[in-house]
């Protein structure tokens, strides 16, 4: 199914100037470095304190997780691609020393993109191979499939059988296994409300909010709400600036990271717009930081 790829409609409709860019990314990152944070593992801006709401079925708990000396990552996604929406905030971690674990629930095998193959095993093994590069190119640990159908996880959710179900399971042995202090997934939204972008917030959000004790920042990445946003985010689901949590700074090597992680993605973008995704990301959302929602009160 469709996914990030969604985000350029088309590479003729990316402005020329930001498809054209060819400065060097140190010449174009203004923000400033965000301070050092000890009680934050990413060193996020600190965090307004937030109400911790109740949610769906409780699932079986999880003891709490780890606090490791460094940044231990989680991200769960849906398809290969959906990483890039949060690519230089990987790569930083994985830089920094940090252990970095990436999941796919789907191969995307029903999202042939900008190739002419027919959704199935083929297309899945072709989607996986580019996952591995991106994931290599951000310095990320080998990346974990569960080979799920793509377009299917939120279809029949109530039913034991259902693939949400299985879903949710997964994450819980995940995270017990990996005892991460950070976890990102998709916001309620889906980003672009993908059903199975949603079924992961879902999924993984149940999970973490019936842990007992001290459970890992849990968070959404978000597109601020502004007067500039390009217009090939029209349809992206915007998130208020005051409930933006963390803005997490990359590095000019971070951006050349995610830029070699979009170039892997040949199945899901033409030429043009590989080049461009990063570019339109970069200059005309995060301007030097990643932004996200932390979901629950950070646990002591």
């Amino acid at each position: 199914m469709s996914d990030i790829s969604t985000l350029i409609k088309a590479a003729g409709s990316i402005p020329a100037a930001i498809a054209l860019m060819t400065a060097p990314a140190s010449a174009q990152i203004q923000a400033e470095p965000v301070p050092d944070d000890p009680d934050n593992p990413l060193e996020s801006l600190e965090r307004p304190a937030q109400s911790q709401e109740a949610g769906p079925a409780p699932v079986p708990q999880l003891r709490s997780a780890r606090r490791a000396t460094g940044p231990n990552v989680l991200a769960i996604v849906a398809h290969p691609d959906d990483e890039l929406f949060f690519a230089p905030v990987l790569a930083r971690a994985a830089r920094s020393g940090g252990k970095v674990t990436v999941v796919f629930a789907t191969s995307g095998d029903a999202g042939p993109g900008v190739t002419d193959m027919e959704p199935g095993a083929e297309l899945a093994a072709l989607r996986e191979e580019e996952a591995r590069c991106s994931i290599n190119a951000l310095g990320a640990s080998e990346p974990r499939f569960w080979q799920m159908g793509d377009g299917t996880l939120a279809v029949m959710a109530r039913k034991p059988d259902s693939p949400m179900r299985s879903l949710t399971l997964r994450v819980a042995e995940l995270i017990e296994e990996i005892e991460p202090n950070v976890v990102i997934t998709w916001g309620p939204d889906g980003g672009y409300g993908h059903s199975d972008h949603r079924a992961m917030n879902t999924a993984v959000t149940q999970v973490l909010q019936a842990m007992e004790g001290a459970r890992p920042d849990l968070l959404y990445p978000a597109l601020p709400v502004s007067d500039d946003a390009p217009s090939q985010l029209e349809g992206w689901a915007k998130t208020h600036p005051s409930l933006i949590t963390d803005r997490l700074s990359y590095e000019p090597r971070d951006l050349d990271a995610m830029r070699a992680a979009a170039n892997c993605y040949e199945s899901q973008f033409n030429a043009a717009a590989r080049a461009a995704l990063p570019e339109l990301l970069h200059a005309a959302v995060w301007r030097g930081n990643v932004f996200f929602r932390l979901a629950f009160s950070r646990s002591n």
